[in-house]
């Protein structure tokens, strides 16, 4: 028998012993300031990864690591693709489960990935942070609820409500700046979709304003 030589990759992740997203902030009663943090840190990962020319295609909550209580990470790139110089989108060609509540609409109709699609996802993941992962908010639960069921007629269904501009709903207590940035990840166009450095500098302005709030709470308190 001759022996053959297997190459195989190895992908070598930081260990972070506090979980994604999804299992710490139903845990932990943050404010929104917080979750902004979260969410800017999220966006600035992602341009790096842009930059790289590189798709992640499974942003979601899940996918998001805990360092510490001011620091998170993307992580899980199973599904990422690299978009070649002068290309703009990726088509899946292969079969297998996908997270398509989480998923474009271009990537439900034609398989067609591409950096605005993320962008639609991170709108998803952002909704996640601002019902802090309740799994009664979840983005599956949501669409259920639409009257989308699970099986094989799921993508149409999710499609034809899509198609009917049917977005997840403003999450409570979430400004109504951030719900407008949400609306414009999920836009129908990808070329009207922001990208994620402008994401991160708008999330930055809104929660330095939160951040603000309590100290002037407590200036006023002291000038009485």
């Amino acid at each position: 028998i001759q022996d053959i030589n297997i190459y195989m990759k190895t992908l070598i992740m930081e260990y972070l012993p506090l979980g994604s997203l999804r299992e710490y902030l139903p845990k932990h009663r943050l404010g929104i300031a917080q979750n902004l943090l979260f969410a800017q840190q999220i966006c600035q990962g992602m341009d790096y990864l842009h930059s790289k020319r590189y798709i992640h295609r499974d942003l979601a909550a899940r996918n998001v690591l805990v360092e510490n209580e001011g620091v998170v990470k993307i992580g899980d790139f199973g599904l990422t693709k690299y978009i070649p110089e002068g290309e703009i989108y990726y088509r899946v060609r292969e079969d297998g489960d996908s997270p398509v509540f989480w998923y474009a609409i271009e990537c439900l109709k034609e398989s067609k990935f591409s950096f605005s699609s993320d962008v639609w996802s991170f709108g998803v993941t952002l909704y996640e942070i601002l019902t802090r992962c309740d799994h009664r908010q979840s983005p599956p639960t949501v669409r259920q609820m639409m009257g989308v069921v699970q099986g094989q007629m799921t993508v149409m269904k999710l499609i034809n409500l899509l198609e009917k501009h049917r977005r997840l709903p403003c999450p409570r207590d979430c400004p109504h700046e951030v719900y407008m940035l949400m609306e414009q990840c999920w836009d129908f166009s990808p070329a009207q979709r922001p990208e994620f450095r402008g994401l991160a500098e708008s999330l930055e302005e809104i929660r330095r304003s939160y951040e603000q709030q309590p100290t002037v709470r407590l200036a006023q308190i002291n000038h009485r």
